[in-house]
């Protein structure tokens, strides 16, 4: 059996000998390469490489950045310093985000987001006759080949039509806020919006070869709290997964988040695993209690929060840690090995070779 067959064959409910083991490392190993400070008996690897030493399936994902395009706007877009201004000018009038790299380098984040105002919602509804959705899911072909039996890729198409508002278009706070004031007009631009990913992306993901699609980010107790969730995110999945099970696909969503609150809804939302899945010390769940809520419907792909890699968490803890993990999966055909959400810069190696050893 290949590393990618192992993987389906969780999907799927087969016993498997032992749970696989997938941890997402590109972000330490990039690190590591930069600093020239991989380990000597990996200093000449790639992070393929790497993988294929400790014994763990590839990691390999391909993201689809979907985004919304509008035939009828100039889109300006300019540098000011460190924040990255962005311009949607449709007859004259403007929608504008304003995006800042606090370090220069890798991370950013909205400071200002295009929707705050009822008139902000009425310009951007008017134009969405003319609207259409802007993404890549050709890359995969190359990502599959590439990949071969080594493990099995991951299409990711990304958040949902509701959480793409709340993400790029208002942001959270005043995501709520405007669903407070015009509720009417929110969710107008939800439905219109999940339209478009309707005609858009859902045939593309249907007619793409992955096997396994992630659709969904970051579900949280506190930002997509259970009222918000089952109204505007549970019928839209429901949705989605049953189509995409209709044309033989396996679904996940990305699960680092405290989501307590939620268990029942990605549940009856039919997806078939939680990617990254976030347990304790990051999140209040252990993975007793996801084994507990999901009764073996939904595979649980993490288990290993970032932050018992880190040399501030106690080894011998993370010894322990690990071995837990170890003997509460055995046997289970509904666990992966996984890292919520990514081993970090600054892992220690030492922490990797045991859990290679210990799975």
């Amino acid at each position: 059996m290949t590393r990618r067959e192992a993987i389906l064959a969780i999907l799927n409910r087969v016993p498997v000998e032992r749970p696989p083991v997938s941890v997402r490392m590109e972000l330490w190993h990039a690190d590591a390469v930069s600093k020239n400070a991989l380990p000597q008996e990996i200093s000449e690897l790639s992070r393929e490489e790497v993988e294929d030493y400790l014994g763990f399936f590839r990691a390999a994902r391909h993201r689809t950045y979907p985004q919304l395009k509008f035939k009828s706007a100039e889109v300006r877009e300019r540098q000011e310093g460190d924040e990255r201004i962005e311009e949607y000018l449709f007859g004259g009038r403007a929608l504008t985000r304003r995006t800042r790299r606090s370090d220069g380098v890798t991370a950013s984040h909205i400071v200002k987001y295009p929707l705050e105002t009822e008139t902000d919602y009425d310009l951007l509804l008017s134009e969405m006759d003319d609207v259409y959705l802007d993404f890549d899911v050709a890359g995969f072909k190359a990502l599959d080949a590439q990949t071969g039996g080594a493990g099995l890729p991951v299409l990711i198409l990304h958040s949902c039509p509701a959480h793409l508002i709340m993400l790029q278009w208002a942001g959270y706070e005043r995501f709520f806020l405007h669903l407070t004031d015009f509720p009417d007009k929110v969710e107008a631009l939800i439905h219109r919006i999940e339209e478009v990913y309707r005609r858009d992306l859902w045939p593309a993901g249907c007619r793409s070869q992955a096997e396994l699609i992630l659709h969904g980010n970051h579900f949280s107790t506190q930002m997509t709290p259970p009222p918000i969730f089952e109204r505007y995110f549970l019928p839209y999945f429901k949705e989605f997964n049953a189509r995409m099970h209709a044309h033989g696909k396996k679904t996940m969503w990305h699960a680092d988040a405290e989501m307590g609150g939620l268990l029942g809804y990605v549940l009856e939302a039919g997806f078939d695993a939680a990617d990254c899945l976030a347990t304790t010390p990051l999140v209040s769940q252990r993975i007793e209690d996801y084994f507990d809520a999901w009764k073996g419907e939904i595979v649980c792909w993490g288990g290993l929060p970032s932050t018992i890699f880190d040399p501030t968490f106690p080894i011998g803890e993370y010894k322990k840690y690990v071995d837990h993990l170890v003997e509460v999966t055995e046997g289970r055909n509904d666990f992966i090995f996984g890292a919520s959400d990514n081993v970090m810069p600054g892992t220690e190696w030492e922490r990797l070779l045991y859990l290679a050893e210990a799975t």
